[in-house]
Parts: structure tokens; C-alpha cells; sequence
């Protein structure tokens, strides 16, 4: 269930009439980036159709680019080699905020075709081939929020990208009167997602000046991550073209609202029915979703990583705020981590851990392989549903507070070496190791404020 997206025919059609003149082949990198390259029409109609070749670089260095060791994928020892970026062509969609431009994701393997095993969009691939082999189908659904700053990437650079200015200095969030603000952006923004094939539900203006929330449709898992990133990469286009900034940093500013990505997913049987709602409990919960459920509460902090990838992924985690500090789970409740809704075919599991900084590739492999574990072991939730504030629980087990902690948590986990193997284990251990370096090395400005004039 791909969505209407372009077929090749299509697009060998329209590159030959001239409609499109231009044909982006991207793929996701570690930290939920595309890495791209754009070609003419006519060099895709030659050899272009088998792909592009990149430096392995791409899944090898950090969020700053630096060139990080540790990678036996890439590196310095082996020279820093090509990877090959092959097409998916049931991935073909316009992307229709450029003239003439199309777009097509696509695989990173090596040069010779096999799979390359860390990349994000495999390592979904592989994780959802799994469900298939228990005759699940997984369905799921981004809701992001991010920020619209009145800056260009150039005054940011200026101001050191401190004292940025949001798009509202006030906040109403929810209210018409905002959207109506925002709508020469946000109409934009569904418009052009609309001919681009990323079907969006709706947006709203959200808990802080200047943040909005777009929430994408239910779609199956490699769809659903797909257009998470077009989305994304089309938010921040839109908003250039604008005289504006769009940001899905997790926490802006630490009197600012965090930015989240809620995460609502499901499964599927062989029959195309939910497998979460035939109500063996009598609370609309079938064995297999609380098994799901229980596989995401015990396995979910290992994989942490995959929810936080970024120091600042944990700025956004505090009591009080709409994100989650704790693993708790209710009905209809945003104070906690994994909150269940939806009745009957729409029953679902919202995960409310990541931020907007989140690889949705990774993090929907961690939802899928952590409820697919607890599917095999019968697994329970931990503890009863809460009811009331998450925030006044105790004894609820903890979550990761640092990118170091979720770090060393799944570099020696046994339950991410047997899920996703040594191989992304060892590799996702020392990108998270490495951010960790990269950030503890920064002369922040809080520093300077409280030490600059006192010391």
C-alpha cells in the first residue's frame, strides 16, 4: 500500500514530453537526513535508472559532518569507498515544490548490489520482513511538530544561532485565529505534500509561539517512514522559499516547548483485519497488542537510542511537559510514555518518547522489533494503566536520561544484538558514542553566562 505514487513508465513519459527535467535519488542517513543527488532527465533515462554512487561517508560521519572514527563501513583504512544508491521505483512521486523535479528514495548498498546492513531504510525493511513471517502488517503514522523562525539559514549563522526569532512572539495555540496566521505556509505545505503523494490529515498551531503540528495518514511502515522524511525535507524547503526557517530540533530553547514526533502504529493480521482490537481483554485490547505492548515496555529503553539519537533528543524529557521521563502506558493519557487509542480497526499504540529529531526508519524498527520480541515471550505490560498523572509515579521504571547512558544501554544490550545484529549494534554504538564526544568538547553559552564574569 504505497500510496498513488508515480510509476517509471510515467516518469519516462514526462521526462521525454519536458514536464520534468529534473530527478532527485535520495536516501536517509543515520541521523534521518537525505542524502541526495540530483540528476538531468536524460541522464536518468540512461544510466541513472541503476542508481547513484556516493561516498560511504554519508553513514559514517556525525551531525556536525566531521569525519568521526570507528566505522567499519567507512573510514579512513579503507579508504572512505563508494556506496550505491538503488532506486526503489514504487518510491517515484513529483516533488512538486521545485519546477519540473521528481523524487525517488532509494537503498544504499554497496557497490556490487548486496545489502548494506546499517542503513536505515534496510534495517526497516528487514525488520518488517520479520512481522510478515508472523503474518503481521505494520501500519504507522508520524505526527510532527517543529518550529518557523523569521531567519535565513545566514542570520541564523550570524547570531550564533542564539536569540533566534520565532514566527509569533505570543502563544494561542489551537486557536483559528493563529492557523489563520500561519496558513500562507501551512496551506502551502498541504498543497504541495498533496501533489507530492504525502497524504496529510491535518495541522494545528501548537503549545508554543511560532510551533506547529502536522500529522501525516496511516500507511503501511516503509511508506509511512518515506514520507516522514519527504515531509520534512519539503517543510524546510517551503519554508526557505518563504523567508523562513523550519526546525525540528527536540528542544529549541529551554524556555520553549519541546518538539515531539508521536509515533501511532498498529498491525494488521493475514486477513487485513486489526490485530489489536478483537477485545480479549474487555478493554479492546486483543492478546496480541498487550503482548506487543508488554514486548515494548521491557525492550524499549535498550533501544533508546533509536528514540534519542541527539544530546538534545533530552533536553525535551521533563516532568510536566507532555513528554515522557518515565515507561508508564494508559488509556487516553498524554502524561505517558506508550498511550493506547483508537476503538475497534483504529485501535492503536501511540508512542510519545521520540522528538522531532527522531530517524523515523530507526525508530519504527525499535517499535516493531521490541513488540515483535514481546509477541513471542507473551509478554505483559509492566505495571496497571495509569490513570492521572504520570508525572506523581515513583517506582515507574526510568528511561535513559542522556545520550551517553542510552548509549552504553544499547551498545551492551542483548536484546539489540539479537533483534537487529553485532553488526548495527556495533555501528549505531559508536555514532552514538561519538555525538557524545562531539558534544562534551563544546564551550556552551550557558557556561559563559554563569562563569565568564563571576570566575
Amino acid at each position: 500500500m504505497r500510496g498513488k505514487t508515480m510509476e517509471l513508465e510515467k516518469l519516462r513519459s514526462l521526462i521525454g514530453s519536458g514536464d520534468i527535467e529534473t530527478v532527485i535519488v535520495a536516501s536517509p542517513d543515520m541521523q534521518g537526513r537525505l542524502f541526495a543527488k540530483r540528476m538531468t532527465g536524460r541522464h536518468f533515462l540512461g544510466a541513472g535508472q541503476d542508481g547513484v554512487g556516493t561516498c560511504s561517508v554519508v553513514l559514517g560521519w556525525g551531525h556536525d559532518h566531521a569525519l568521526d572514527p570507528g566505522y567499519d563501513l567507512t573510514g579512513w583504512a579503507n579508504g572512505y569507498p563508494d556506496l550505491h544508491v538503488r532506486p526503489d521505483f514504487t518510491s517515484i512521486r513529483p516533488y512538486p515544490w521545485f519546477e519540473k523535479t521528481a523524487f525517488i528514495m532509494g537503498d544504499a548498498t554497496k557497490p556490487d548490489g548486496s545489502e548494506i546492513s546499517v542503513a536505515p531504510r534496510t534495517i526497516l525493511k528487514n525488520m518488517i520482513a520479520q512481522l510478515a513471517e508472523h503474518g503481521l502488517r505494520p501500519l504507522f503514522a508520524s505526527e510532527l511538530e517543529c518550529y518557523l523562525l523569521r531567519e535565513t539559514p545566514e542570520t541564523a549563522f550570524d547570531k550564533g544561532f542564539v536569540n533566534l526569532q520565532t514566527k509569533h512572539r505570543t502563544l494561542h495555540p489551537e486557536t483559528l485565529s493563529r492557523m489563520s496566521e500561519d496558513e500562507g505556509y501551512l496551506g502551502e505545505l498541504r498543497r504541495q505534500m498533496e501533489s507530492a503523494e504525502v497524504k496529510i490529515e491535518m495541522v494545528k498551531a501548537e503549545y508554543a509561539p511560532g510551533q506547529v503540528e502536522i500529522n501525516l495518514e496511516y500507511t503501511d511502515a516503509l511508506e509511512a517512514a518515506d514520507r516522514h522524511m519527504v515531509l520534512k525535507a519539503g517543510a524546510k524547503d517551503i519554508a526557505l522559499q518563504q523567508g523562513l526557517v523550519a526546525t525540528f530540533m527536540a528542544k529549541l530553547a529551554h524556555d520553549l516547548g519541546g518538539s515531539s514526533c508521536h509515533i501511532h502504529m498498529s498491525l494488521l493480521d493475514k486477513n487485513g483485519q486489526s490485530a489489536f482490537s478483537d477485545g480479549a481483554d474487555g478493554k479492546g485490547n486483543s492478546a496480541t497488542m498487550r503482548h506487543f505492548l508488554g514486548g515494548m515496555m521491557a525492550h524499549l529503553p535498550d533501544a533508546f537510542l533509536f528514540f534519542a539519537p541527539t544530546t538534545n533528543s533530552y533536553r525535551r524529557m521533563r516532568a510536566g511537559t507532555f513528554a515522557p521521563n518515565m515507561l508508564t502506558w494508559g488509556e487516553d493519557n498524554r502524561t505517558v510514555a506508550l498511550r493506547l487509542v483508537g476503538k475497534g480497526a483504529a485501535r492503536r499504540i501511540e508512542n510519545r518518547i521520540p522528538g522531532a529529531d527522531v530517524n523515523p526508519y530507526l525508530a519504527y524498527s525499535a517499535m516493531l522489533a521490541a513488540g515483535l520480541r514481546g509477541i513471542e515471550e507473551k509478554r505483559e505490560p509492566i505495571g496497571d494503566a495509569t490513570i492521572g498523572n504520570a508525572y506523581d509515579i515513583k517506582d515507574a521504571p526510568k528511561l535513559p536520561s542522556d545520550l551517553g547512558e542510552a548509549t552504553d544501554v544499547f551498545e551492551t544490550s542483548e536484546f539489540v544484538r539479537t533483534a537487529f545484529g553485532e553488526d548495527v549494534q556495533k555501528h549505531y554504538a559508536n555514532f552514538g558514542r561519538q555525538s557524545v564526544r562531539a558534544a562534551s568538547v563544546v564551550v556552551t553559552d550557558y557556561e559563559r553566562r554563569m562563569l565568564l564574569l563571576d570566575i
